[in-house]
């Protein structure tokens, strides 16, 4: 998942490390290509295009990204828009905008590199890690995020850009929280 939920970073934190499954198979109309942003007009579903579509029917470590669109120039873009006025936005800018300069080759990798950006920007210190190098012990009561499911997550509201307008959103992208709350972004989780 890029850039995950509010409510996934806070279930990340009551666990020991990040394992990324991937040898899961792709399922289509998840958030594994997918996070969502405030923006003036409320809610922008940002979406990374597929090589072969949605359709695909490989494992999540072979899913390729279809790079001949430029999507990371558009999704800074609009992330930028949005919360260009945001209390801490420019603190977090340089870092951002060079995860979208790089070019990844498969989903996952941009994943990970995603939620390497989360846990720096939150200076969380957790152990990322990919199920299919097969030298994990997966812990039963891990918490397993494969399967989207509504969770009892009560969200604590925070400043949001836009709440004036659209009222608050909860469970959007981390990155709402982090340009919004900058350092204090972890308390509310």
């Amino acid at each position: 998942m890029p850039f995950p939920t509010i409510a996934w970073c806070a279930d990340m934190l009551k666990v020991d490390a990040v394992l990324l499954d991937d040898q899961e198979s792709y399922r289509k109309m998840t958030y594994r290509n997918k996070y969502e942003i405030a923006t003036a007009n409320g809610r922008l579903k940002l979406s990374i295009p597929l090589l072969n579509g949605r359709n695909q029917r490989v494992p999540m470590g072979e899913v390729q990204i279809f790079n001949e669109e430029d999507w990371q120039q558009q999704h800074y873009k609009s992330i930028k828009n949005a919360y260009n006025r945001s209390p801490f936005f420019e603190y977090y800018e340089l870092e951002l905008r060079r995860l979208f300069t790089v070019k990844y080759d498969r989903l996952i990798d941009f994943n990970k590199a995603s939620i390497d950006f989360v846990m720096q920007s939150l200076r969380i210190k957790k152990e990322i890690q990919q199920l299919g190098d097969n030298t994990i012990e997966v812990n039963i009561e891990a918490i397993d995020w494969r399967i989207e499911q509504q969770r009892d997550f009560v969200q604590k509201p925070y400043y949001q850009l836009f709440e004036n307008k659209n009222g608050f959103l909860a469970n959007l992208s981390i990155l709402d929280l982090i340009f919004n709350e900058g350092n204090l972004a972890i308390d509310f989780l």
